[in-house]
């Protein structure tokens, strides 16, 4: 097993992706060029949200063949065509009656978010879009954008208006490792102890292998795996060797 490391070369690509957000907290849209080990930004700055969303939805969906051959009786068993591209959906509130202490321009902020997700004349393509909200990360291209006024000024300009966003997952293999090898045993993990957790469950979800938790007590400095795990205690999982 090798010494922890907590900053591991996927762990660096996301905090490079994160530390691209202005506001953290905030659910953030970049736009970007291309996607590398560090992410090309398109030269605009980010959109912020004015209010996070209520709901982050990702619809996975896997598609079967149920062809039957000729002259086979019953039902014909499913089988395995594909897995399609996962899609996220958002609502984004924007408000320009200052009622939370923040106001925005609703018509320009909606102009300016059609420039961040729609389509580049430079590149001659809509822009790769990551979206980060805290611990969230999705990287894609906008299917659909819809938008529906619900409050209008005298004058029939927009006051408060609520933005559909559809976002079709686009991983290249540099960036999909943000999210698959994070789960990965070869990565440094972190974990807060809860209740009745044990090292060895622990180690065998960790590594699928709990023989590992000798090896892990050390990298903790627990002076003996038998006793109880302090709750709250962060636990530091070693990457393992290759």
């Amino acid at each position: 097993m090798a010494l922890p490391n907590p900053t591991s070369a996927v762990g660096s690509r996301l905090g490079a992706v994160i530390n691209q957000a202005p506001l953290a907290g905030k659910l953030t849209i970049l736009p970007i060029v291309r996607f590398s080990a560090i992410p090309v930004p398109v030269p605009l700055p980010p959109y912020v949200a004015m209010f996070n969303p209520e709901h982050w939805e990702i619809q996975e969906s896997v598609r079967y063949q149920t062809a039957q051959p000729a002259g086979s009786d019953g039902t014909p068993t499913p089988t395995y065509a594909n897995t399609e591209r996962r899609k996220l959906t958002f609502e984004l509130l924007i408000d320009g009656t200052g009622a939370s202490g923040e106001k925005r321009e609703v018509l320009a902020d909606i102009l300016y978010l059609k420039k961040v997700v729609g389509y580049n004349g430079d590149i001659h393509r809509p822009n790769r879009l990551i979206v980060i909200w805290g611990t969230q990360l999705f990287q894609g291209v906008l299917e659909s954008m819809g938008v529906k006024i619900t409050l209008f000024r005298p004058n029939g300009t927009p006051l408060r208006a609520t933005v559909s966003l559809s976002i079709i997952e686009d991983i290249d293999r540099t960036t999909g490792q943000l999210a698959s090898d994070l789960r990965s045993s070869d990565l440094t993990h972190f974990y807060r102890v809860r209740v009745n957790d044990r090292l060895d469950l622990l180690c065998h979800q960790v590594y699928d292998d709990s023989r590992f938790y000798l090896e892990v007590a050390r990298a903790n400095r627990l002076t003996t795996f038998r006793a109880p795990l302090p709750v709250g205690k962060e636990l530091v999982f070693p990457p393992t060797e290759k």
